[in-house]
């Protein structure tokens, strides 16, 4: 049976029909020539040496709706860049494509401008990645809607896209965000830091401060660490970003201050999309082992949660009350590992309960180690009264190095 079950707060798009996907493309094309629409791609160089991206991008080639393909990519040397170029060239035949190179020393004169202002010191990540592409785009004025996904999706396929941007193009329904969601399943049960983190922190962040409407509209995601969204140009480039893991959930945050929920969505994705995984290892989070794999990605995404969830409450009570929502959280996961573990048998999959008892125990480290560290990048409004908007917009555009197109 189909799940067409809707959240009492957020709309939810079910995938309840395999659809027509030329149909579906057709009516995108036909939107796409009032409101242009582009895919806006983060990606560090390791990934061009993959299998993943070369693969996404030849699917994304043959897309006829997306007008232009921007990868915001950090990681990466002038000769490696040299070899980005001739992999996008090669993939994406003759669609329009720019790179984004955040480090090369246009885009780290950018970044300095805007800390010498009073901004926050650059940092590598996904999520400047994603803050400097907007600004790009922001800066050209030539779309009017921006999908992104991640580019280590190795079960990558078009339905994806269509799906993704549908919600934000129609030009019959509302919405201005829409958050991409999907299972995390195959031989096992995938997507830990959501099920083992955030799921149970929120629970935890609950039952200590109350279920305001912030927690309230954050539960109400399925997958909300998907890095798949869409959203309109003109709402995206006022949303503040944070440089590293925490991007996800801090869009969340950002558009439940900046929007109406009629003006958000979560759309079902269709497939079990394969990434590559990150393993949790031994060492405890607190301790002199360099933090690594998931225990990064967790410290920051709880981070970006115990910014917002408690933003306005006095700073001396930071720490004293994360400490009770951690004590609170590692009763919650305990109490919920049993239940994954039914899910999977019941399923027939593998399952480690050990293992998701260690990360249970992990998780619980990182947060005993979170501070308050509220450094993320301005909006373009806010950039662009930090530095000269003229000469930021011209320098903005200008990073854009052409790949393929006009």
């Amino acid at each position: 049976m189909a799940d067409f079950y809707q959240h009492g707060r957020l709309p939810t798009l079910h995938h309840l029909a395999e659809s027509d996907v030329m149909a579906r493309e057709a009516e995108l094309v036909r939107w796409s020539k009032d409101s242009p629409i582009a895919l806006l791609l983060p990606a560090f160089f390791p990934e061009f040496q993959k299998s993943a991206l070369p693969r996404m991008l030849r699917e994304i080639s043959t897309v006829p709706y997306i007008s232009e393909v921007v990868l915001s990519i950090n990681g990466t040397t002038e000769a490696e860049l040299e070899v980005a170029h001739a992999v996008c060239r090669e993939c994406l035949g003759e669609k329009p494509c720019r790179i984004v190179w955040n480090d090369g020393p246009a885009a780290q004169d950018i970044f300095a401008q805007v800390e010498a202002k009073g901004g926050p010191a650059y940092r590598a990540g996904k999520g400047s990645n994603i803050w400097m592409g907007v600004l790009h785009l922001a800066a050209r004025g030539e779309h009017a809607v921006v999908a992104c996904h991640d580019t280590d999706i190795l079960s990558y396929e078009r339905g994806l896209l269509w799906r993704l941007c549908f919600p934000v193009a129609n030009p019959v329904m509302p919405y201005r965000f829409a958050k991409g969601y999907y299972g995390r399943v195959g031989e096992r049960l995938y997507g830990r830091v959501t099920r083992l983190l955030v799921a149970p922190l929120l629970r935890a962040f609950r039952d200590v401060v109350g279920g305001t409407d912030l927690i309230r509209h954050l539960t109400s995601f399925r997958y909300p660490l998907s890095g798949e969204f869409s959203a309109s140009l003109e709402a995206l480039q006022q949303m503040r970003m944070p440089h590293g893991w925490g991007l996800e959930v801090w869009l969340l945050c950002e558009s439940f201050r900046l929007l109406a929920i009629e003006e958000m969505c979560q759309v079902d994705l269709g497939l079990n999309f394969e990434h590559r995984h990150r393993e949790v290892s031994n060492a405890p989070a607190a301790s002199s082992v360099a933090v690594s794999g998931l225990e990064r990605t967790s410290s920051e995404v709880a981070r970006a949660l115990a910014e917002h969830i408690l933003e306005g409450r006095p700073k001396s009570k930071f720490g004293l009350t994360l400490r009770t929502v951690g004590e609170r959280y590692a009763e919650v996961a305990s109490e919920w590992v049993p239940r994954y573990e039914h899910d999977a048998l019941f399923n027939g999959l593998r399952y480690d309960k050990e293992d998701e008892l260690r990360a249970v125990e992990i998780f619980k480290d990182v947060l005993s180690g979170i501070h308050r560290e509220p450094a993320t990048t301005p909006s373009w409004p806010s950039a662009a009264s930090m530095i000269a908007y003229a000469g930021l917009k011209e320098a903005v555009t200008a990073l854009g190095q052409l790949v393929r197109g006009d």
